[in-house]
């Protein structure tokens, strides 16, 4: 199998496959840093930085900034199938060789960048938020839990949202536009029916929130069964997907 052809498809390109990804986060990081030291800088004039670093620490938790980098890999599932299955059966590769050599591409993807987002957890936790109290990389969409959390949620989260892109796009393959619509009204119909349930029903909203409270092991069988379905749908569906 041609399986080593697929991947250099996807990463021909190194600056799109791995510099871009980076260099987006280190710009995204670079500006969460000068906040954090302005914010820190009229603070401690006033005589409060260290209430402003612990402030931050905690109020953080949250911050999205990390998206500048799962982004970007997130939509990677989407292109893989976009743009390079096409151009893959176009060369001659066959659908069986390109999901194999995709899916090993999607895994080392999510390893390669759950590493890095680690390492930069450990620096962050170790050095106070970069001295700042800021969090970058230690965040609850990367794991505000030991490192090796941070390794595992990351690289599910990852692979699992390519696996699920993937699957999508292959869906527009097999059934075109009607698919599209298909989707997003049934989204719509999952997103109004919850937020239904959320403002007229009280068990609704204990079930609800007991979900969103459910801890960390339980939150990584939920997404490692997202990444399995999508796989499992994905791997069926691209042996009659269409190339568009």
């Amino acid at each position: 199998m041609r399986i080593r052809n697929v991947v250099q498809l996807h990463t021909v390109n190194k600056l799109q496959a791995f510099g871009w990804p980076l260099v987006i986060m280190l710009m995204s990081l670079t500006v969460v840093l000068i906040i954090g030291a302005l914010v820190v800088n009229v603070a401690a004039a006033a005589g409060d930085g260290a209430q402003a670093r612990a402030g931050m620490n905690m109020g953080m938790q949250w911050n999205g900034a990390i998206f500048a980098l799962l982004g970007p890999l997130i939509g990677f599932g989407f292109t893989a199938m976009g743009q390079y299955f096409p151009l893959a059966l176009g060369l001659g590769l066959t659908r069986r060789e390109f999901a194999t050599g995709t899916a090993l591409v999607f895994a080392g993807n999510a390893a390669f960048y759950a590493v890095i987002i680690t390492i930069g957890k450990v620096i962050e936790v170790a050095t106070g938020g970069f001295g700042l109290g800021i969090r970058f990389f230690d965040t609850h969409f990367t794991g505000t839990g030991e490192w090796w959390q941070t390794l595992v949620q990351t690289f599910l989260l990852i692979l699992s949202v390519m696996l699920v892109g993937a699957a999508i796009t292959t869906a527009f393959h097999r059934w075109g536009q009607s698919f599209l619509w298909v989707f997003w009204i049934a989204l719509a119909v999952v997103v109004l029916a919850f937020s239904a349930g959320l403002v007229l029903s009280e068990p609704f909203r204990g079930f609800a929130v007991d979900v969103g409270t459910m801890g960390w092991l339980p939150w990584m069988g939920v997404v490692a069964l997202l990444g399995a379905v999508g796989a499992a749908v994905w791997l069926a569906l691209v042996r009659r997907a269409q190339a568009r």
